[in-house]
């Protein structure tokens, strides 16, 4: 009974700290083995969160008969539970063989695609895998032999985007007890055993091996370390955000000031470099640590008028700082419109804006509106990109300015995207931007304010 208690009392814990809202639905990734089985049932039994649940299955088509076995049981058991389930079979050999990239990889990359395709499709608002404290450990010491730096070191996380691992902290033995106390039917995958893979050598040679020749406590102390480094590598990227805003322009050009970058500490210089290509290349594949020093010390060292080419991105080294380029980002487009009393399309911008001296009636329930007072009156209305000196003045916020580099940064406007995004501004005032929170200016209502002009603004479908 315990062991039923502390098992359910786990999974509680970890979903109950993610999911914030009542009837949740968790599409949950069912292999047939004994992890994902049992995360099943415990699932089944948290009545008090009032779950919706839904299971998928994917057969590798790896393990012939073994592998229809598999889809047999889950089928089966989702069936005495009353839980829908989505079978798939996949060639994933043929399809790594195909590309060059090994099992285990394009297994993984397969998965998470159906998986995150099915979420969407049946809006699921989670996807649910078993991984358990020792795959946590496999994960750490697997990173660490392949080469990695602090994130690597972090191995998974409970919770990742719309991705919950719920046993993290549930050893296998545990598991596997669990199933035997409580009759939860599964399957052996001898797939497991294959000590070809590199994760099956690590979970049945090397951990044994460091358990009894080193640490009996290796487990425990591999998830120790990944939740210290999880929280210092989550503090550590917002400190590169931080430092990225503080040292680099984007409002034009994009440049990195030389000399803030010289004086920052080496880890948060490496941190930004890193940060850079996250930024705008999208990821960091390929980015090596050879790539990330060799970069480091020419950013710091590097001659002016030299110049850098590396993995998607320019660098440019003048007298006002490090120009950077990446193949991604669009080339500005300098736009300005001035707004006339009437109906001003800019159908490049799929927009409509009408402005007016007196409010219009019969609009459509999909008008934006905004109402201007008289201290508008004197200057022109634009349509333009941002500027330097840029602010906005939020709803709901006293009418604090904030600057536009921060606005988007708070609404996650991508890099490539902020140069040509049109704003609508009167000096340095922005007053509207398509698709994102809206100003003071918006939606008033006019029969309580006077205004100098009155904006209604139609998206062009």
């Amino acid at each position: 009974m315990k062991l039923q208690t502390d098992i359910c009392q786990a999974v509680a814990n970890s979903i109950g700290q993610y999911i914030k809202t009542a009837s949740s639905h968790l599409l949950v990734a069912v292999s047939g083995g004994v992890d994902s089985m049992v995360l099943l049932a415990v699932l089944n039994q948290l009545v008090a969160y009032n779950l919706k649940l839904t299971a998928v299955h994917l057969d590798h088509m790896y393990r012939a008969d073994a592998a229809i076995d598999d889809a047999r049981l889950v089928a089966e058991y989702c069936k005495t539970l009353g839980i829908t389930c989505h079978i798939y079979r996949r060639p994933i050999e043929k399809m790594a063989n195909a590309v060059g990239n090994g099992f285990e990889e394009m297994a993984r990359t397969v998965r998470y695609r159906l998986f995150k395709a099915l979420q969407l499709s049946i809006k699921a608002d989670y996807i649910v895998t078993a991984h358990h404290l020792d795959d946590l450990a496999e994960s750490v010491l697997l990173h660490l032999l392949r080469g990695t730096g602090i994130d690597g070191l972090v191995g998974m996380r409970s919770y990742d985007g719309i991705l919950l691992r719920p046993l993290l902290a549930i050893k296998k033995d545990q598991i596997v007890a669990f199933a035997e106390a409580y009759m939860v039917p599964y399957n052996s995958d001898l797939s497991n055993d294959d000590t070809a893979f590199l994760r099956n050598k690590i979970r049945h040679q090397l951990i044994p091996q460091l358990t009894q020749d080193y640490n009996q406590s290796l487990v425990e102390q591999l998830a120790q370390l990944s939740d210290i480094v999880q929280h210092e590598s989550d503090y550590l990227a917002v400190d590169s955000k931080l430092f990225f805003d503080e040292v680099v322009d984007c409002n034009k050009a994009i440049i990195l000031n030389r000399t803030l970058f010289r004086a920052a500490h080496i880890a948060r210089r490496r941190r930004l470099i890193r940060y850079l290509y996250q930024v705008f290349v999208g990821s960091l594949k390929d980015l090596s640590y050879q790539h990330i020093d060799l970069l480091d010390s020419w950013l710091v060292a590097g001659k002016v008028n030299s110049q850098q080419r590396l993995l998607g991105l320019d660098f440019f080294i003048d007298r006002d700082g490090v120009h950077i380029k990446a193949e991604t980002l669009q080339p500005v487009q300098n736009m300005v419109r001035e707004l006339q009393v009437g109906i001003n399309r800019f159908p490049e911008f799929a927009l409509s804006i009408t402005l007016s001296a007196v409010p219009l009636n019969k609009l459509t329930p999909k008008t934006i509106c905004l109402n201007l007072p008289e201290q508008f009156s004197g200057s022109p209305l634009l349509l333009r990109n941002r500027q330097a000196g840029d602010f906005i003045r939020l709803r709901g916020l006293k009418g604090k300015k904030k600057t536009i580099k921060k606005f988007f940064n708070e609404q996650a406007v991508p890099i490539s995207r902020r140069n040509n995004l049109p704003l609508l501004a009167c000096c340095n005032e922005v007053l509207w931007v398509k698709g994102l929170r809206p100003s003071i200016y918006q939606n008033c209502k006019t029969e309580t304010a006077q205004g100098a002009y009155y904006l209604y603004i139609e998206l062009i479908e």
